[in-house]
């Protein structure tokens, strides 16, 4: 570890301390006031240790979760009556004479800063708090809003308790696979202090499909329980008088997308058909601007419908394709290779991935026994007979030549399959793990040239860094 980096960490725990100490004890205005401010230093440093571990790759060819962290929290006005505060997460805060609204409290590290820019822009008592959905990037502030504006109604899904819950229990085990996609997030989740998980109650529950509908200070407000492409517990917010759709991620980071129903680092299924329906209720509301939670605005009526109604008929049309091939009876991995979305409901497979939610909605109604092998019912895995395998097919050697066949006939798949088999008998193998180098980066060249899946391409970068660090240490010995 870098000199710098042990630097900047003894700073972040020094004043992590202090934000602790304060959090426990500002319960006076300045107070509160001391804690923010410290909280505000504290995500600065972090923020700014994130972004420089976090580079952009030039053969993306979508916007992604690198792309976020290098945004600048700053307050603009994107439309009449609405402030935004840029972020990871974006803030939103709608002035009213009668209080204001706040749709989504961000990330935790920028959230002290989100809403002191937010309040300077736009002084006043906070009466009403949404959040889309139970995400830590979406709920992250709401505690520091709360301290000072403890009788604001939080407004939440009626699943946002659930969703909050298991999250939080199943916390360790989504860190430890979150960090193999991104390396910069420290060993263990926080334990204590303003960005640890959790802890919202809400006041006010929607339910799915359900219009909550507010009149504050002149503005009407329409809260709408939508399941959406991050979850079962997405609301969104409606303003009808200016045609203004706050989606929280209810479309996902990108704006259209194939929808992200499997997620890589594990979440519960997000079911298509609900999904569907939501989008049917909101391509009905016909918004002229959508404010995402993620990323910048999408004005024009006739493009958002346009896209609402695409991302609709491509959902349906994977959910369809994959219920047809199963009463075909046809394999969970033939139709992984075969379910395509046709020409004119083509879209970005950046976040959510046609083949991934193929076998998601297979799984969804049949499970994980595939009606393949009577091996499936029992807990041993073949991989645990790799060695003894690998010793009948004539060692290490033979694998790595078998391996390099695969990969000159242009399938890395198989050729993956052949170096795990070969390494159980020989760990450290020089020239298996140059065949994996090389079958993991032609399936990353691959991956960015079908469409850049973030979390395809996050898993095989990590997957490469870890081969050449492990192939490092083969040669040295």
């Amino acid at each position: 570890m870098s000199r710098i980096v042990i630097w900047v960490l003894l700073i972040f725990a020094g004043v992590m301390v202090g934000v602790v100490i304060g959090l426990g004890l500002g319960r006076t205005d300045a107070g509160r006031l001391i804690d923010e401010r410290r909280a505000e230093v504290v995500g600065t440093f972090a923020s700014a240790y994130v972004a420089s571990q976090t580079e952009v790759d030039e053969r993306e060819q979508v916007k992604t979760v690198a792309s976020l962290q290098h945004i600048d929290v700053e307050v603009d006005q994107p439309a009449p009556g609405v402030f935004r505060a840029w972020g990871v997460g974006n803030t939103f805060l709608i002035p009213t004479e009668a209080g204001h609204v706040l749709f989504d409290a961000g990330l935790g590290t920028q959230s002290a800063r989100q809403k002191r820019l937010l309040q300077e822009a736009a002084p006043g008592e906070v009466t009403h708090i949404i959040l889309s959905h139970s995400h830590a990037d979406h709920i992250g502030g709401t505690k520091f809003w709360l301290a000072e504006f403890p009788d604001a109604r939080v407004i939440t899904h009626a699943k946002f308790l659930d969703g909050q819950t298991y999250l939080k229990a199943l916390e360790q085990y989504f860190w430890s696979r979150n960090r193999l996609l991104y390396p910069f997030m420290p060993e263990s989740p926080p334990e204590e202090g303003f960005v640890v998980y959790g802890g919202v109650a809400p006041d006010i529950q929607v339910r799915e499909g359900e219009v909550l509908r507010l009149d504050i200070g002149g503005v009407t407000f329409e809260i709408i329980g939508t399941a959406g492409a991050e979850g079962e517990d997405n609301i969104v917010l409606w303003l009808p008088e200016s045609k203004v759709l706050f989606s929280g991620d209810f479309f996902g980071p990108l704006f259209p997308m194939v929808p992200n129903l499997f997620t890589l680092r594990g979440e519960k299924f997000r079911d298509p058909l609900a999904y569907v329906r939501s989008l049917d209720q909101l391509i009905a509301l016909e918004p002229e601007m959508v404010l995402p939670s993620h990323f910048g605005e999408v004005v024009g009526r006739d493009a958002i419908l346009r896209d609402m109604r695409k991302m609709r008929d491509a959902t349906q049309y994977i959910h369809d394709a994959t219920i047809a091939g199963m009463n075909r009876g046809e394999s969970i991995w033939d139709l992984m290779r075969t379910v395509k979305l046709p020409p004119e409901l083509a879209l970005s497979q950046g976040h959510g991935k046609v083949s991934w939610n193929v076998r998601s909605i297979w799984e969804h109604y049949s499970t994980w026994f595939h009606f393949e092998s009577t091996t499936e019912l029992y807990p041993l895995q073949v991989r645990e007979l790799y060695a003894e395998i690998a010793a009948l097919g004539g060692g290490a050697a033979a694998f790595e030549s078998a391996a390099r066949r695969h990969l000159d006939d242009g399938s890395p798949e198989a050729a993956l399959h052949m170096v795990e088999i070969g390494l159980a008998a020989s760990e450290g193998h020089a020239g298996l793990l140059d065949v994996r180098l090389d079958a993991l980066n032609q399936l990353l060249t691959r991956a960015f040239r079908d469409g850049s899946n973030y979390s395809e391409t996050g898993w095989l970068k990590s997957r490469i860094a870890a081969t050449e660090a492990r192939l490092s240490e083969s040669r040295s010995d």
